[in-house]
C-alpha cells in the first residue's frame, strides 16, 4: 500500500527513536546483566544506550536484540531521545485515548516527523520498515550536504519513492548503512539492536537540545544543532540580526524581534514559525533548501525567499489587522481574521485562500506577482497590476483593479466589481530597504497628480507640513530637508540638510488628510522607513553650523566643513595640516557680503585630511543677529582619487541678545533654586532682593547688588551651555522662613552681550510641623488620625474612658 510522507517535516524526531524503550515500562537492566546480548555484533552499542537510560531490556533478563520494533515504540524512543514536549490535536482512526502510546504519538505528530496513512490510520502495532524510520530521521536530523549515491546498494530499486532523499541523507550522516551483502534492505524491520546503534551513534555525534533559548544579542549564529522544543528571537534584539543555519526546530521558533536586517533561516527545517513583533517590521528570509511547515504572522511582517531549493513557506497564516510584505514563492498563503493587508510585491502564491472571517482585507499584488488560484469567502479588495490566474468566489462585495484571468462564481457569491484604482504611493529608498546611503534623497511617486486639501497647487514650502522625516521611530525627532515638488505634481524630493546618521532607522511620515487626488479624494496616512548603512553614495561634504541655522552663539570661535574622503591640493600635491593654500586659496568667509579679512582667523586641516577647522582671532568676535557665510572655492581641491571637490557652502545667522526663558523658582524653608534656560552659551547671574525692592540693572545683577549698589541677600552665578535647563541655588543666612522675595537674573554671553534682565516672585516655606501625635495613658496609642503638615485644627478629639492624661508630642521643622 502506498504510505504518505510530508517531506518537510521536522528531523527531530530520529535521535528520540533510538533513546527510548519501546514498550510498555520494564525494569532497567545493565548491559552486562542481559543473558542475550554477549558478543552480539551490537553489545557495544547497547550498552551505551542503556547506559544513556535511552533503552531498557525486559524483566526476564533479556534484552532482546533482534526483535522487532512497532511504529509506536519508535516515536516513544524518538520523543524520550530528543525531549520534545508539546502536544498537539491529531486524528488517527486507529489510536485510542487510553493507549500507553497516546501521547508519544502526538507529541511525534506535533513535532512534524510523522504522519499517517491515506486510509486515516497511524498503524501503531505495525512493525516500523528501515525506510519508515529513515524518513522519520530525516525530519529530525540536520542533512544539508549529506547525501548518498543510492546505487551503491544492489536493491536500490526497492526503495519507496518516498523515502529516497530520506535515505540517501540519513545515509549520508551514517547513521543507516548497508548489510555485508551490499544491500540496504528498506523493507526489512528494524530490529533493538540496529535502533540502539543507531540512537547511540546520534546521542553521541548530534547536538540536541531540549531547553528553549531566547536570542537577545545582534549577530547570534544557531548552527548544526536539533532544538526539540523552541527557539525564541526575543523582543530585545530590536532590529538585530540572527541567523539559523543548518538547524531543527521541532517546536516553534518564535519571532519577536530582528528588523530589515532579518532573521534567516537557511538550509533548515521549522515546525512552527510565529511572527509577532509589535515594535516594527520584521524580516523572515527562507534560503537554501529550508522547510518552514506553518508560519503565522500577525502585526508588521516581511517574508522573503532567496536562492530556494526547499519547500520554503509551506503554509502561511494571516491574522486580523496584519501588515505583511511576501517576496517569493509561496505554496499556500490564507488570510485569517479581519482588514488584513497583504503585498506580494515579487513571485508567486500557488493558493491564496480569503476565509470568511477575512472581512475588509486587501491585497495587492504588484506587476511581478502572479497568484495562481484565489478562494475568495469574504468581502475582500484586490489591488495592483499583477495577475490572479483564476478566481473561486464565494462572497460578495470583492473588487478588483486588474481583472482576473478567469473566475467561477460559487454558492454564495457575487461577481466581483472593478474598482477605481487606488492612489499609489511608491517610496525610494523601498519600504524596508537597508544599508542606504548617509547621502541619499527621499523620493515619494504618487499615481496621481495632488494638490492640496483646498485644490490649490502644492509648492515646495507647503511639503514640511505634508510629510516628515522622523529619526528611529514615527513620533521621533523630525529631520530637516530641503524639498521640492515637479511641476506634474507627483513627485516630491526630500533632501536632508545634513547627512544622515550611521546605522540608523528614519521614517517617512505623511499626513492623512493633506492632500487631493485628481479624483478629488483626499489622501491617507502613509508611513515608510529605511535604515542607513555607513556609507555614502558621492562625495560628502558636512558644515557646522549647518546651512540654515539661527541663533548661532556669538561668541563661537571655531567652525567646520567635513569632507567624506580625503583631499589634495587641485594638482594632486598633498596638504600640510597649517597649509597657506588653504586660506589663500579654497576657503571662502564673509559677513553678508563683505569677506571676512584674512588676519582675523585661521585655517588647518586634520592629519586625515578630511576635516577643515576655520578658527576666529580672539581679537575678532561675530556681530549679533548677522549672516555669515563659510565654504570652498571651485577648482581648488581634490580627492585622494583624483575627483574635483565642487564648490559648496552653507549660511547661517548669529543669534541675537542672549535671552533667558522658562523662567521659574523652587522655593524652600531658606532657600530658593532659580531656574531658566539660556538661547546661548554663557554666564547667568542671579540676586535675591526683598519682594518690594527695585529692579537692579544687569551690571548691578553680575556684582551681586541691588539696585542701591548693596549687597543682594543671596547671590550665584553660573556657567551655562545653550540651550540646556541651568539650575541656580540661593543660600544665604539672611533668607528667613514664610517670606516674600523676587528673584533677578541676566545671562551674559561670551562676547559680553547682555540679556534683558528677567524676574519672578518668591515666597519660602513657613514652619511645619513634621508630626503630630496624642497618645492617652490608657496605652491605646496615638489617637490623632488624618494628620497633615498644614492642618492647624484638628477640632475635638475623644479620649478613652478612664483616661487620665495625654501625651502631646509635636515636632517642626
Amino acid at each position: 500500500m502506498k504510505r504518505s510522507f510530508n517531506k518537510t517535516i521536522g528531523c527531530l524526531a530520529v535521535l528520540a527513536a533510538f533513546l527510548i524503550a519501546f514498550a510498555a515500562p520494564s525494569e532497567s537492566y545493565g548491559a552486562s546483566s542481559f543473558s542475550d546480548t554477549k558478543d552480539h555484533w551490537a553489545e557495544q552499542s547497547i550498552e551505551t544506550a542503556v547506559a544513556r537510560g535511552i533503552i531498557k531490556g525486559y524483566t526476564d533478563g533479556r534484552f532482546r536484540p533482534d526483535a522487532k520494533v512497532s511504529r509506536a515504540e519508535f516515536v516513544s524512543m524518538l520523543n524520550r531521545a530528543l525531549g520534545n514536549t508539546s502536544t498537539g490535536t491529531m486524528d488517527f482512526d486507529d489510536i485510542s485515548g487510553s493507549a500507553w502510546y497516546y501521547y508519544d504519538v502526538a507529541k511525534a505528530v506535533t513535532a512534524g516527523y510523522v504522519d499517517g496513512f491515506n486510509d486515516g490510520t497511524f498503524r501503531p502495532d505495525h512493525l516500523i520498515t528501515r525506510q519508515e524510520a529513515a524518513v522519520m530521521l530525516s525530519r529530525v536530523l540536520p542533512t544539508h550536504g549529506y547525501s548518498t549515491n543510492l546505487s551503491r546498494f544492489s536493491d536500490y530499486r526497492t526503495i519507496a519513492d518516498w523515502a529516497e532523499e530520506a535515505i540517501s541523507s540519513v545515509s549520508g550522516k551514517g547513521y543507516l548503512s548497508g548489510y555485508t551483502d551490499g544491500k540496504v534492505h528498506p523493507l526489512d524491520a528494524l530490529t533493538r539492536a540496529q535502533a540502539a546503534k543507531i540512537i547511540s551513534e546520534i546521542a553521541e555525534e548530534e547536538n540536541i537540545s531540549a531547553s528553549d533559548p531566547v536570542i537577545k544579542k545582534d549577530g547570534t549564529k544557531l548552527t548544526g544543532r536539533i532544538y526539540a522544543n523552541n527557539v525564541t528571537i526575543h523582543r530585545d534584539l530590536d532590529d538585530g540580526e540572527a541567523i539559523l543555519d543548518n538547524c531543527v526546530v521541532l517546536g516553534k521558533l518564535i519571532v519577536q524581534g530582528g528588523g530589515d536586517n532579518t532573521v534567516t533561516v537557511n538550509n533548515s527545517r521549522v515546525i512552527n514559525a510565529l511572527v509577532d513583533r509589535s515594535a516594527g517590521q520584521v524580516r523572515l528570509l527562507a534560503k537554501g533548501s529550508t522547510a518552514i511547515l506553518n508560519t503565522v504572522c500577525s502585526e508588521d511582517f516581511a517574508l522573503e525567499t532567496s536562492g530556494l531549493s526547499g519547500t520554503g513557506f509551506e503554509k502561511i497564516s494571516c491574522t486580523s489587522s496584519s501588515n505583511g510584505i511576501l517576496k517569493g514563492s509561496f505554496p499556500y498563503v490564507s488570510i485569517d481574521g479581519a482588514s488584513a493587508d497583504l503585498q506580494l510585491v515579487s513571485g508567486t502564491i500557488t493558493t491564496l485562500d480569503v476565509n470568511s472571517a477575512a472581512r475588509r482585507s486587501n491585497i495587492t499584488l504588484d506587476s511581478r506577482a502572479v497568484v495562481s488560484l484565489a478562494n475568495v469567502r469574504a468581502e475582500s479588495y484586490f489591488h495592483g497590476t499583477g495577475t490572479v490566474s483564476d478566481m473561486q468566489v464565494y462572497a460578495k462585495g470583492v473588487t478588483y483593479e486588474t481583472k482576473p484571468k478567469k473566475w467561477s462564481i460559487r454558492s454564495g457569491g457575487q461577481t466581483p466589481a472593478l474598482d477605481d484604482p487606488e492612489l499609489s504611493v511608491t517610496f525610494s529608498p523601498v519600504r524596508g530597504k537597508t544599508n542606504v546611503y548617509l547621502d541619499t534623497a527621499i523620493t515619494i511617486t504618487f499615481s496621481s497628480a495632488m494638490r492640496e486639501d483646498d485644490g490649490s497647487t502644492i509648492t515646495n514650502s507647503e511639503l514640511p507640513g505634508i510629510v516628515t522625516i522622523r529619526k528611529g521611530s514615527t513620533g521621533g525627532s523630525a529631520v530637516a530637508y530641503t524639498g521640492s515638488i515637479n511641476s506634474a505634481k507627483t513627485v516630491m524630493t526630500l533632501t536632508p540638510s545634513t547627512p544622515l546618521l550611521e546605522d540608523t532607522r528614519y521614517y517617512i511620515v505623511v499626513k492623512a488628510g493633506t492632500m487631493i487626488d485628481t479624483d478629488g479624494e483626499e489622501n491617507e496616512a502613509m508611513t515608510s522607513y529605511f535604515n542607513t548603512g555607513s556609507d555614502t553614495e558621492k562625495l560628502l561634504v558636512t558644515y557646522v553650523p549647518v546651512h540654515g541655522e539661527t541663533a548661532v552663539a556669538a561668541d563661537r570661535k571655531s567652525f567646520t566643513i567635513s569632507f567624506s574622503e580625503g583631499l589634495t591640493k587641485y594638482n594632486g600635491t598633498s596638504l600640510s595640516t597649517g597649509d597657506s593654500y588653504l586660506k589663500s586659496s579654497v576657503i571662502l568667509f564673509r559677513r553678508g557680503n563683505t569677506n571676512v579679512g584674512v588676519s582675523d582667523y585661521t585655517v588647518s586641516i586634520n592629519s586625515a585630511r578630511t576635516r577643515i577647522t576655520i578658527t576666529l582671532d580672539d581679537d575678532y568676535d561675530l556681530t549679533l543677529n548677522t549672516n555669515y557665510t563659510i565654504g570652498v572655492k571651485a577648482s581648488t581641491l581634490k580627492t585622494t582619487d583624483g575627483e574635483a571637490v565642487p564648490a559648496s557652502n552653507a549660511t547661517w545667522k548669529t543669534a541675537g541678545l542672549p535671552v533667558l526663558s522658562s523662567v521659574g523658582v523652587v522655593a524652600g524653608e531658606t532657600s530658593v533654586t532659580f531656574k531658566a534656560t539660556p538661547n546661548v552659551s554663557g554666564r547667568i547671574y542671579a540676586v535675591l532682593l526683598p519682594a518690594d525692592a527695585a529692579a537692579p540693572t544687569a551690571a548691578r545683577i553680575r556684582d551681586g547688588k541691588d539696585a542701591a549698589d548693596a549687597a543682594a541677600i543671596a547671590a550665584v552665578n553660573a556657567a551655562t551651555p545653550a540651550s540646556g535647563a541651568a539650575t541656580l541655588p540661593l543660600t544665604g543666612e539672611g533668607i528667613t522662613r514664610d517670606t516674600a522675595y523676587k528673584v533677578y537674573a541676566v545671562l551674559y554671553d561670551g562676547s559680553g552681550n547682555a540679556s534683558q534682565v528677567v524676574s519672578t516672585p518668591a515666597t519660602t516655606e513657613p514652619l511645619k510641623l513634621k508630626s503630630l501625635t496624642v497618645v492617652p495613658d490608657t496605652g491605646t496609642g496615638d489617637i490623632l488620625t488624618g494628620f497633615k503638615p498644614e492642618t492647624l485644627d484638628y477640632g475635638t478629639i475623644v479620649v478613652p474612658n478612664g483616661t487620665s492624661y495625654v501625651e502631646v508630642t509635636a515636632e517642626a521643622n
